[in-house]
């Protein structure tokens, strides 16, 4: 989310926190059963 808020940003060096924010609230961690 964050490396998206950076290359969104208007400024080089900053992150758009607004990005930030409605990207991370779409991220959804799973969790991934070992392989047999």
């Amino acid at each position: 989310a964050l490396s998206a808020a950076a290359v969104r940003a208007p400024v080089a060096g900053e992150f758009d926190r607004s990005v930030y924010d409605e990207t991370l609230a779409r991220v959804e961690v799973t969790e991934h059963p070992a392989a047999a």
